[in-house]
């Protein structure tokens, strides 16, 4: 715990520079502490991103990053004071039995962050994206060696950026400290009377017990789940009357959420009806607006093309260059047909009617099955609440974006997380229709944060939860890691050196599940992963060259063969 509080510290520091940065660039004022810190991060974000493709983010950039701080520091010293005392000011106003609670979870997300991660994906592809952009940077081709790596979400460059990986393969807390920054906006949120919907941003919390299977992995869901509620609130309050300054928070953290998850584009729609609606008000900094989109654009395409070969990875789409390193299609395919089954608890439902497939889809055991029924259920009676609020057309606009989140996720794949902040939007703006009490709330959020202390500490079996044999239990909170948190991998297991075809690669024990990888050395990826995809689809990983940092390719056996 104390040392990750320590690198918390750190990464506070520094997005405190590179948000005064970021509002100095873009004229924004008026800003809340806690979505300061989200532009740091975006701009610190940004800029790791443009340097992973020439450098790696190692020692050598950190210790960039250490100067630059110091310098900014130095600059923006007395807007620091300034700023910092304000926070204090706020967190003084605070009743007492909200301060309790924010320091109720800052503990148990501090301590959460101090265990072993428990998502099944970072033991697949999140450490090793990570590890990669830390040791290489931006690879070419590097989906060729793992199908997964070709995500790489820009929030595991930010984790790269703040991993610390030259010193050890504890800090991987990137989403702790997220979670305990807008916490804190949350819980002023609460304690506030100003709003009805000051009330519903407060009740983010009351999903604190679920929020915390994310904490102590870098997981990009956690990141959408906090900061798309955030969205949804500034485009409700600012529907009808919005400043430019206001809208340019609004534009880059729903630019943030984008570039984090691209399944979040939806968001985006929120951000042009505001454009178009308040035209005249926002015109004048177009081009600033249209800038930093360029920015983020072309840094989101040419990653995707970098790793996979393709502008849009996982589709096909706009398909014009001829890299050398593209994955196969055939390989594109198999990844876009494992992602749509998995939201069918990994059934091929190919042969299904639609109605069969929703049938199916309804009747999954279990969490998922309970969120996907919650869903429809949500869908079905928003309509009714949001005839009794004086912001129809807000929330009419937000229930259309839920549709059609879930049309696109329907014909890609049908996962709860890719709905979810959905579910959490509309149920708490349904809760605030029918229960005012602010006490009421409190005591929620208390509950569910008081909750998320019993798996900290209490072993459970979580097969009530979950079918999924690599995620029955939580990793449990130790004497030790009272200083020293646990390693950044849950996975206990013998890596050994394997070579297939001339391809020399480092496999984890065959007791790890098909697509895991752990924190292997590099070029880390399954024997049983690269023996299947040989043996059905002839391809074979192989390097561009002899150095790995000029990636990979997927040899064609069925032509070396014909050769």
């Amino acid at each position: 715990m104390l040392l990750i509080l320590l690198t918390w510290i750190y990464i506070a520091i520094t997005c405190l520079n590179f948000g005064f940065v970021f509002r100095k660039l873009f004229k924004i004022t008026d800003c809340h502490f806690a979505i300061h810190l989200v532009l740091g991060l975006f701009l610190y974000t940004t800029l790791t991103s443009f340097i992973a493709f020439f450098f790696r983010i190692n020692i050598e950039y950190y210790i960039g990053i250490f100067l630059l701080t110091c310098a900014l520091y130095f600059w923006f010293r007395s807007d620091i004071k300034r700023y910092l005392k304000l926070v204090l000011q706020t967190l003084s106003s605070l009743k007492n039995s909200y301060k309790a609670l924010y320091l109720l979870l800052f503990f148990v997300v501090l301590a959460q962050s101090a265990t072993k991660p428990y998502l099944i994906d970072n033991e697949s592809y999140y450490i090793q994206t990570i590890k990669w952009i830390n040791e290489f940077g931006y690879v070419k081709g590097l989906a060729n060696l793992h199908i997964f790596l070709g995500q790489n979400s820009s929030w595991h460059t930010l984790q790269a950026g703040f991993s610390f990986s030259f010193i050890s393969n504890y800090f991987n807390d990137i989403n702790g400290f997220l979670f305990i920054v807008l916490g804190f906006l949350f819980i002023e949120k609460l304690n506030n009377n100003s709003n009805v919907q000051d009330y519903f941003l407060g009740l983010v919390l009351v999903f604190s017990l679920f929020f915390m299977q994310f904490v102590n992995a870098p997981s990009p869901d956690l990141a959408i789940f906090l900061l798309t509620p955030y969205v949804a609130y500034e485009f409700i309050v600012n529907y009808y009357n919005i400043t430019a300054s206001k809208f340019k928070i609004l534009l880059s953290v729903v630019l943030f959420l984008c570039f984090i998850k691209v399944t979040m584009l939806v968001i985006a729609l929120l951000v042009l009806i505001l454009f178009l609606k308040h035209f005249k008000t926002l015109k004048a900094q177009s081009l600033r607006y249209g800038v930093l989109c360029a920015v983020i654009l072309v840094l989101f395409l040419f990653k995707n093309y970098t790793i996979s070969g393709y502008l849009l990875y996982p589709t096909s789409a706009f398909d014009i260059f001829g890299a050398d390193w593209k994955l196969p299609k055939e390989l594109l395919q198999l990844y876009q047909t494992g992602t749509y089954q998995s939201g069918f608890n990994n059934i091929d439902t190919s042969s299904f009617s639609f109605f069969e497939k929703l049938k199916y889809w309804l009747q999954i055991p279990k969490l998922h099955g309970l969120f996907n029924k919650l869903f429809l259920l949500l869908l079905a009676i928003f309509p009714v609440f949001i005839w009794k609020r004086k912001n129809k057309k807000s929330l009419f606009i937000i229930y259309a974006l839920g549709i059609l989140q879930f049309i696109i996720v329907w014909l890609n794949s049908p996962q709860y997380r890719f709905f979810f902040v959905f579910i959490l939007i509309f149920s708490l703006q349904i809760f605030i229709t029918v229960f005012k009490s602010r006490k009421l709330g409190l005591y929620l959020a208390y509950f569910s944060i008081g909750l998320s202390v019993i798996p900290i500490f209490i072993p459970l079996n979580l097969n009530v939860f979950t079918s999924n044999q690599f995620a029955m239990s939580f990793s449990n909170f130790k004497p030790k890691n009272i200083v020293i948190p646990e390693k950044n991998t849950k996975t206990v297991t013998t890596f050994s050196e394997v070579n297939i075809d001339g391809f020399d690669f480092n496999s984890p024990g065959e007791e790890v599940f098909f697509w895991g990888t752990g924190d292997g050395d590099l070029p880390c990826v399954n024997q049983q992963q690269v023996e299947y995809i040989k043996t059905y689809y002839k391809y074979i990983p192989e390097l561009r060259s002899e150095n790995l940092k000029d990636g990979f390719i997927s040899k064609n056996l069925k032509r070396d063969e014909l050769e």
